[in-house]
């Protein structure tokens, strides 16, 4: 890893200390826990995915699922050190994978991988997997960084050297971290149109800890153990993942043992914890920013002071305490503080001020001339509606909120959402964001530790169906920096780079920033190795070291 990754990891590390606190499980009497393979577990989360291929969708319960059946080039670990997975080491200029110009990457894959038919997994699969990622005809997630690949050679089944027309500088950090490795010898005939409706994402065969086994619609998926797996365990026989929308019935599995356990419970767990024998409740302070998408092509958002006047007129403390009881912290950027490319500009550009945001409001001829308290402009309702993922309690409780604050300063807002398979999405199967069909989208979105990122997320050349740009944000300078900034090594350079790009963003507020995520999760006491991890790679990327203990009894 460069070293300015390391320096950035550690620092990020220091604000982001990952506690857990037991509950129940402490029995007298009994002989310390001993460590046995085998067993099954059956963990319930809200979100359903809507395909098993991070490559062209990447929400969150899809991560969760394809960590347990893909491999990847890199994850990163719960301390957010970049860490090997289906390749040897990783590259660096120290270690010679990488040039002194950053425009050769070479990689080595493990001879000992191999798919879950048997076959090997070789430098073929790699190369097909970065023409998927580039072909016109699938919509991807974002090309950020495969586009600028110049050509990917393969001079040997386990070596894959990937040459770049220019500097990219998270390169190893994005290179098949966020997508999985594909078979090349099941998939090498739906290159196309027909690419993402192919069986093959709904029962996938992987080089992953376990191999997929069903998916039941609306109920769940189950995995099993890969016995041929090269790196350590797995342990687990199985693990059922269960699908429950509501947030209060999946409380009430805990409770009753229809799941063992809960990733990304709802805050309503902090109450049950004490009741709660036998599980550890952990309170993972993740890098999700809770925020608003802001549609800039709707013709009454389009406008930056309807914008900054949304943005200022929103009260983040009693949002952080009237919903979250202050464990989610009000968010004024989207660069979590223990980043050392964190800014102040935001917490006094972004204060709560709803009287400058009437002032705003009228300065762009929204007033309230029949005194209905909605402002009008030219006969219109200064109307607008958000957009969030429907059953999640919290949330829908926020929009409440957002909803009495806005209209505070004259703004009607209307509530309306989706279950998160629509909201989510993917370009072919009209997700709302990707199809920007919503005013202002209330969800969580992760700042990953390098800020290249910010360029799939921003860039006026990462439009859907290119990129992230869910908000359509247009801004020439903003993406001349955000380029600049991923073709910068050095620190203080790309600091310099990161800081004009944070101003732009708290003045223009394509994003509006809300809070930063706490995530919660609830887990057997008898699951040992469980350890959160706050960024991208999700909670299940060390699952193969999961077990589950047994208790013996002492004599009497």
């Amino acid at each position: 890893m460069p070293r300015q990754r390391k320096a950035i990891a550690s620092l990020i590390l220091t604000a982001l200390l990952i506690t857990c606190c037991g509950c129940g499980g402490q029995d007298g009497g009994r002989a310390p826990d001993k460590p046995a393979g085998g067993g099954k577990l059956v963990i319930g989360m809200q979100q359903e995915p809507e395909i098993l291929n991070e490559a062209v969708n990447s929400m969150v319960a899809i991560v969760y699922v394809c960590n347990l059946v893909f491999s990847k080039f890199v994850r990163h670990d719960d301390t957010m050190q970049l860490i090997p997975d289906l390749i040897t080491e990783v590259p660096t200029v120290e270690n010679g994978g990488i040039t002194a110009d950053h425009l050769v990457y070479t990689y080595h894959l493990r001879q000992d991988a191999f798919w879950h038919d048997g076959t090997p997994v070789t430098s073929k699969d790699v190369d097909f997997s970065y023409r998927v990622m580039i072909h016109p005809d699938i919509n991807v997630e974002t090309r950020q960084g495969w586009d600028i690949v110049e050509s990917v050679e393969t001079p040997d089944p386990y070596t894959v050297i990937f040459r770049l027309s220019e500097v990219y500088v998270n390169f190893v950090g994005d290179c098949f971290y966020d997508e999985s490795v594909l078979p090349e010898h099941l998939l090498s005939g739906t290159l196309g149109e027909g690419f993402q409706s192919h069986p093959f994402h709904t029962a996938p065969v992987g080089s992953g800890p376990f191999v997929f086994h069903e998916w039941v619609s609306g109920s769940h998926i189950t995995v099993r153990a890969n016995d041929a797996w090269y790196g350590e365990g797995p342990y687990l026989d199985e693990i059922m993942i269960k699908f429950v929308p509501d947030g209060n019935a999946l409380l009430m599995q805990l409770e009753t043992g229809s799941v063992m356990g809960i990733d990304n419970a709802p805050d309503e767990l902090l109450m049950l914890a004490d009741g709660l024998a036998g599980t550890t409740v952990y309170r993972n302070p993740a890098l999700f920013n809770e925020h608003l998408d802001v549609n800039c092509e709707h013709p009454i958002l389009s406008d930056r002071r309807v914008r900054r006047a949304i943005a200022i007129a929103i009260d983040r403390k009693e949002i952080s305490e009237k919903i979250y009881n202050g464990v989610w912290i009000p968010a004024f950027s989207d660069e979590h503080p223990g980043s050392p490319y964190h800014n102040d500009f935001g917490i006094s550009m972004l204060r709560y001020d709803p009287e400058e945001a009437g002032q705003l409001l009228t300065e762009a001829g929204w007033k309230d001339t029949d005194g209905d308290g909605i402002r009008e402009r030219g006969g219109e309702d200064l109307e607008l509606e958000i957009t969030s993922t429907a059953g999640r309690a919290n949330r829908e409780r926020t929009q409440v909120v957002l909803q009495k604050q806005l209209s505070g300063v004259g703004i009607d807002l209307k509530i309306r959402n989706y279950h998160p398979t629509v909201m989510f999405a993917s370009w072919d199967d009209r997700g709302v964001l990707k199809r920007g069909e919503f005013d202002l989208a209330l969800y969580a979105f992760l700042t990953p530790p390098d800020p290249s990122t910010k360029e799939g997320s921003y860039s006026s050349d990462f439009l859907p169906p290119k990129g992230q740009n869910n908000s359509r944000f247009r801004h020439d300078e903003l993406t001349r920096l955000l380029s600049a900034g991923s073709a910068t090594v050095g620190f203080e350079e790309r600091k310099k780079i990161y800081d004009k790009v944070a101003r732009i963003l708290v003045e223009e507020l394509p994003v509006i920033p809300l809070l930063w995520v706490t995530q919660l999760d609830a887990m057997p006491a008898a699951l040992e190795n469980y350890r959160p991890n706050p960024t991208q790679s999700g909670d299940t990327w060390n699952a193969a070291q999961w077990k589950l203990t047994v208790k013996e009894e002492t004599g009497r």
